[in-house]
This record gives structure tokens, sequence and C-alpha cells, in this order.
């Protein structure tokens, strides 16, 4: 009996409307600004711009030649040597992205090592096939990647 009083209880408090209560709007003031962009949120996409999350996770390639950052590629180039994926990335206290983690090397998430590569060295390729997919590419070699140092965070972050 106590199960099917408590039963209907929350089936009626759930059923009910909820009702709110409606806070009143502080007078305009002459000081009061509607204008956001004094507050810093007037960033528009553009387009190029890169989500951290899609960035993150991506195959890092590295390839001994020049890579022509403008091409539209629909397939790894065969000349690309995949060395990694991109774990995580830096980011400095004035908000620009400072490094590019790579995880490299191993087998299955063992023996492997995360590398810092700068940002500005790598070189993003769009996707022909996907126009919201591309290829992060690295001149660089595959010995040069593993004999970089590991990247640890400072202990107090």
């Amino acid at each position: 009996m106590i199960k099917l009083l408590a039963s209907t209880a929350i089936v009626a408090m759930l059923a009910s409307p909820v009702v709110a209560q409606t806070a009143t709007q502080p007078a305009a003031t002459t000081t009061a600004t509607s204008d956001t962009s004094a507050m810093g949120y007037n960033y528009t996409s553009m387009t190029g711009d890169k989500s951290a999350e899609t960035f993150i996770g991506k195959r890092l390639y590295v390839s001994e030649t020049d890579v022509d950052a403008n091409a539209e590629m629909t397939e790894v180039d065969q000349e690309w040597d995949d060395v990694g994926e991109i774990s995580d990335l830096v980011i400095g206290e004035d908000g620009q992205v400072k490094a590019v983690l790579t995880d490299i090397g191993g087998f299955l998430g063992m023996g492997e090592k995360t590398v810092a590569v700068s940002m500005d060295d790598l070189v993003v390729i769009k996707d022909g096939d996907s126009p919201n997919d591309y290829f992060t590419v690295l001149k660089s070699d595959r010995a040069s990647l593993e004999n970089a140092p590991e990247f640890d965070w400072p202990e107090a972050q």
C-alpha cells in the first residue's frame, strides 16, 4: 500500500504543470549596454576554423617533402607516414594553441609516448570527399618524432 501511495504521489508531481516565478526586468539605465562585442562575445566562425573536438583523435602524418596547404586530397598520400594520433592541445594563457600533443609509437596503446608538435609546423589539408574533414601533416620523418623528448605537464597546472 505504501508503494502504491508513493508511486501515485511521484506520478502526480511529474504530471502536474510546473509553476515558475517570473522575474521582473530591472529598469534600463543610461549606463547599461546591450553591446555584447564589448564583453568579448564577438567571434564569428570563419571558413577553415577547426573545432578542438574534431582535431583531437585525428591521425598525424609526416612527410619528408613539402606539402601544399592549398591542396585538396581525397585519400592519404602514399608518401605520408602515419605516425600517431593527436591526443590533446596545449593552450597558453593568451588563448593561443601552443602545441599539439601527439601519441606516437607503441602498439595498442602500450609503449607509446606523447610528443609536443608546434601548431605552426602542421599543415592542414582539405579532404576533397568530405568538406568538413581534413588531413594533418607535419614536414618531418618518423625517426625525428620517435627521438623527440616526451611531453610532460608541469606538476602545478
